[in-house]
């Protein structure tokens, strides 16, 4: 929910430069800005959840000792 927030003002914000006639150079800046930003995060949480993939497939891979079976 806190993700659809920022989105909503961010959103705004690009909003109330069109409004007041901003250059549009400037607003494709911020919108570069701004996808950049998010971009990041799913780069983040991309790396973040191959990690734990990993983490998952090392427990599988793990032999049990001689004589626990």
């Amino acid at each position: 929910m806190i993700d659809i927030l920022k989105f909503m003002d961010d959103l705004k914000e690009i909003k109330q430069m069109v409004d007041d006639q901003k250059p549009r150079y400037t607003i494709v800046d911020k919108c570069n800005e701004k996808i950049a930003g998010y971009q990041k995060e799913v780069d983040e949480f991309e790396k973040w959840a191959e990690e734990e993939s990993q983490k998952e497939q090392n427990q599988i891979e793990i032999p049990f000792p001689e004589g626990v079976r």
